[in-house]
C-alpha cells in the first residue's frame, strides 16, 4: 500500500500554529518527565519494528526524552534526538500513521533551518538495495523542506549527488512560484536524472498541495526553448503535462474562456508537424493532452469551470473519463433524467458508454440498490452497457481490490433479474483476469444455476463455420 501523502510544509505551518505535541514521544531514552505524549493527536498506538533489533516496540505512550519540557520544540532537540524522532515518525507514516502524526512531522519540518535540514538528511541513509524502506519518507520530507526554503540551492544539491527525489523536491518548489521556470530547470539536468525526476514529479504533481503557477504564455517560451520534453516519447511529456495543466487550470479558474483560448494559442506556437500530418488535427491533438488535465483539476476545485472547458472541447479532444465526470456532475447539480439526456446526445457509442458509467457511479453513492434496480428499467443498448461496466467498476473501487475479479462478480450476484445477470456475466467474462483463468474456468466457478452457466457457454461459444 502507498504510504500517506505528506502535508506541504507552506501548509501545515498555518495548521500547526495552535497544536501542542511533544517529540520526546518519538525520541527513546531515560524516564518519563512532564511532557506531552501523541495520545493527544492519535488514539491509537503504533506498534512497529526496531531497526537494530528487529523487535516490535510501543513508540506512543512509553518512550519519553529525559530533561524535555512540555514547551519543548523540535528545534531544541540534540540533532541525533531530531533524527532519532524523524525516523520513528517516518517508521509509523509508512504504515498508516494518522493526521497527527502527519502534522507531527510538518511541525518539525518547521522547526528547521535550511544547516539543520541538510545534516539531517545526510544522516539518514538508505539500506543498499532496498526499494522502499520506512525512513524514506523522513528523507522526502526533510528535501521538500529544504526546496521550500532555497530550491536552487537544493537543485545543485541534489545534481550534484544525482538523486531523483531531492532534484524532483526543488523543482516542485520552483513550479509553484514559476511553472515555466521549472521547465527549463528540468531541461537542464541530465538526460538519465531528469527521466527520473520526471517519475518522481508525475505522482507529486497529482497529489501535492502546492500546485504549478504562472501563465501559459510563460509556458510556451519554456517549451518552445525546450520542445522535447512534451513529445509524447519524451520521459518527461506526463509530468511536463501535469504541470501545464495545473497552470491552465489555475487560468481557468478566473476565465475559463480565456484559459481555453491561451491554450489553443498554445498548441499552435508549439505543435511540431509530421510529413503529411494536417496542423489543426496536430494542434487539437495537444489541446487533448492538457485538457485532461484541466478538467480532473476543476471538478474539485472549480465545477463551473469545468462545465465551460468540457463544452469548448470538441469530441476529439475528450476521452471517456472526462465524458462520465461531466455525466457525473451533471447528474448531482440536476437529477438523473438531464444526465441521461446528456449520455444520449454523444455522438459516439462508446461516449454514451461513458456517460452512463458515470451517472451509474453518482446513483449508486447515494443508494446502491436503488442504483441497482434502475438498471432494470433500461433498454438494450450502449447506455445499459454502459451501466453495468459501471457496476463493476464500483465494486473494484468500493473494495480497493483492483486486478481481481472476487467483488465483481459479487457485484453481479446482487442484479436484480435473470436476464441482467447474464449480461453481465458474459461481458465480465469476456475480460482478462489477473489468475489468467479461462473463459469456462471462470463460468464454471460461478455461484449461479447450471442454467445459467449453460446460457453464456452458449452467448460464448466460438462461431462455427458451416
Amino acid at each position: 500500500m502507498k504510504p500517506p501523502i505528506l502535508l506541504s510544509t507552506s501548509l501545515a505551518a498555518g495548521i500547526l500554529a495552535g497544536v501542542a505535541a511533544h517529540w520526546s514521544d518519538l525520541a527513546p531514552s531515560g524516564q518519563p518527565t512532564d511532557s506531552i505524549n501523541l495520545e493527544s493527536l492519535s488514539s491509537e498506538d503504533h506498534a512497529g519494528p526496531n531497526a537494530e533489533t528487529g523487535s516490535s516496540q510501543n513508540v506512543t505512550g512509553d518512550s519519553h526524552l529525559q530533561g524535555a519540557s512540555d514547551d519543548a520544540t523540535f528545534r531544541s532537540l540534540a540533532p541525533e534526538k531530531q533524527r532519532e524522532a524523524l525516523l520513528r515518525l517516518s517508521e509509523r507514516l509508512s504504515k498508516g500513521g494518522s493526521c497527527g502524526d502527519q502534522l507531527l512531522l510538518a511541525r518539525a519540518l518547521g522547526d528547521l533551518d535550511y544547516e539543520r535540514a541538510h545534516e539531517l538528511l545526510q544522516g539518514i541513509t538508505k539500506p543498499e538495495g532496498v526499494k522502499f524502506d520506512p525512513s524514506d519518507l523522513a528523507r522526502a520530507a526533510l528535501a521538500e523542506r529544504m526546496a521550500s526554503l532555497d530550491p536552487k540551492r537544493t537543485l545543485e544539491l541534489g545534481k550534484t549527488a544525482e538523486d531523483p527525489k531531492i532534484t524532483q523536491a526543488a523543482i516542485m518548489a520552483i513550479a509553484q512560484k514559476n511553472g515555466a521556470e521549472a521547465i527549463r530547470a528540468l531541461a537542464q539536468l541530465p538526460d538519465k536524472l531528469r527521466g527520473s525526476v520526471a517519475g518522481e514529479m508525475r505522482g507529486n504533481l497529482n497529489e501535492n498541495v502546492g500546485k504549478a503557477s504562472g501563465n501559459l504564455s510563460e509556458i510556451t517560451a519554456a517549451l518552445k526553448e525546450n520542445p522535447q520534453l512534451l513529445n509524447t516519447k519524451s520521459e518527461s511529456e506526463g509530468a511536463v503535462r501535469r504541470l501545464v495543466g495545473q497552470v491552465a487550470s489555475q487560468a481557468a479558474m478566473t476565465d475559463p474562456a480565456k484559459a481555453m483560448s491561451d491554450l489553443r494559442l498554445m498548441a499552435a506556437n508549439l505543435v511540431e508537424l509530421k510529413p503529411g500530418e494536417d496542423r489543426k488535427t496536430a494542434e487539437s491533438a495537444l489541446v487533448a493532452r492538457i485538457a485532461s488535465q484541466m478538467t480532473r483539476t476543476l471538478r474539485a476545485d472549480s465545477p463551473a469551470s469545468a462545465r465551460v472547458v468540457f463544452n469548448a472541447l470538441s469530441d476529439s479532444e475528450k476521452n471517456g473519463t472526462m465524458v462520465a465526470l461531466e455525466a457525473s456532475a451533471r447528474f448531482r447539480e440536476t437529477g438523473v433524467d438531464p444526465a441521461i439526456q446528456f449520455a444520449e446526445k454523444q455522438s459516439s457509442p462508446q461516449f454514451s458508454k461513458d456517460a452512463a458509467r458515470g451517472v451509474w457511479w453518482s446513483l449508486a453513492q447515494q443508494d446502491r440498490g436503488s442504483a441497482m434496480q434502475w438498471i432494470e428499467s433500461l433498454p438494450p443498448g450502449t447506455f445499459r452497457d454502459g451501466a453495468l461496466s459501471s457496476v463493476m467498476q464500483e465494486a473494484t473501487f468500493r473494495t480497493r481490490t483492483f486486478g481481481e475479479t472476487e467483488e465483481a462478480v459479487k457485484a453481479g450476484t446482487e442484479l436484480r433479474s435473470t436476464r441482467t445477470k447474464l449480461d453481465y456475466f458474459t461481458t465480465l467474462a469476456q475480460q482478462r483476469r489477473a489468475d489468467g483463468s479461462s473463459q469456462s474456468e471462470f463460468i464454471s466457478n460461478l455461484a449461479i444455476p447450471e442454467s445459467e452457466k449453460v446460457e453464456l457457454r452458449r452467448r460464448l461459444a466460438p462461431i462455427r463455420l458451416k
